[in-house]
């Protein structure tokens, strides 16, 4: 009779076949924690592309438009804006990512516009940016984003009775106004120095207007941050210290709407795109050098409360994209001082 404590044949295993299957077990393990590790590592590299393209958009916004202010006239504008997204496009492809959850940036922007002249304003803009993920262990970042000056010359005007036609041109220069981290997992800008030229037709009848602009957007070379995760210091950048190509950019703006002495509204399309060669989200890649697009519309609104004194709200979001978050954005702000629309 056989014992019920004794083995089958096929389970009976030699010492040598005992010390195979450890080593076999302990290979997988091995395989498996650096799979893990390399997915987590895949997953933070796209994140930190994914955020660095929405900093990029969030300092994209069109705020010069077609009406001059006049000389010695001024006007301040604080806006505050939230901005959120839970999805992104990889190149142009749209993903999630569990592990960012959804994005929220806050910004709260003033920008103060004087007429140096009857054909030349001064603009000036200062936003200060917070921004985090709902998921994952990025820190939050916040700080003042970058500052931007602007000319806008108003070089030809063309009156036909009650209507008026005139061509503008642009040129303005940012740069950040604190050394904020343009690499980290969630960061609030991309850190360069941007020179913008642009042109502007616009087009005002009584109650309406049409305003046309294309411009390029020059970007200098930034120096990559040395901070990866701020809970593990042992996460080095492999590429600290290095300095990488921002892509240029063209952009489009086209802007319409109503205009009287109470109120303004209107609607507008603004298309931004790679100008010069770049990269897409993925590992490996230093992500300032994303090449970041978009398309977006949205639409605003003025009511003038005091001869000086008015409020103002919007929503725009996103088409379609390219290296950058499909988000929506909701802002309203006061405007305080001279406002020339209805000239």
């Amino acid at each position: 009779m056989q014992s019920r404590t004794a083995s089958p044949a096929f389970l009976v295993t030699t010492h040598e076949e005992n010390v195979n299957k450890y080593q076999m077990l302990a290979l997988n393990l091995y395989f498996c924690t650096t799979y893990h590790k390399f997915m987590r590592l895949v997953a933070y590299i796209v994140s930190i592309g994914f955020l660095l393209g929405l900093a990029q958009k969030t300092r994209a916004q069109g705020s010069i438009d077609g009406f001059m202010r006049g000389q010695r006239k001024a006007s301040l504008a604080i806006f505050g804006a939230q901005e959120t997204y839970d999805t992104y496009y990889i190149n142009t492809t749209e993903t999630k990512n569990p592990n960012l959850g959804t994005v929220t940036t806050q910004t709260l922007t003033v920008v103060g516009t004087y007429g140096l002249g009857y054909d030349l304003d001064l603009i000036v803009s200062a936003p200060y940016v917070r921004t985090q993920a709902s998921a994952g262990y990025f820190p939050k970042q916040e700080g003042f984003q970058d500052v931007s000056g602007t000319l806008r010359w108003e070089a030809y005007d063309y009156k036909f009775g009650k209507t008026k036609l005139s061509w503008e041109f642009a040129v303005g220069y940012s740069m950040p106004m604190q050394n904020y981290v343009n690499d980290a997992l969630v960061a609030i800008g991309r850190g360069s120095q941007n020179l913008d030229g642009r042109t502007l037709l616009h087009f005002k009848a009584p109650n309406f207007f049409i305003t046309g602009q294309y411009g390029y957007i020059r970007r200098g070379q930034v120096k990559l941050d040395h901070i990866v995760n701020t809970y593990d210091p042992s996460q080095l950048n492999p590429n600290s210290g290095l300095k990488v190509n921002v892509p240029d950019v063209t952009e489009l703006i086209v802007r319409a709407g109503i205009v009287t002495k109470v109120f303004n509204i209107d609607a507008w399309f603004q298309r931004q795109t790679p100008h010069s060669d770049g990269t897409n989200i993925g590992p490996g890649i230093p992500f300032p050098t994303n090449a970041v697009g978009f398309t977006r519309v949205g639409a605003t609104a003025y009511l003038r409360l005091l001869k000086q004194f008015g409020l103002t709200a919007g929503y725009n979001t996103t088409l379609d994209g390219r290296n950058i978050g499909k988000s929506t954005q909701l802002n309203a702000g006061v405007v305080i001082g001279h406002w020339t629309a209805n000239n």
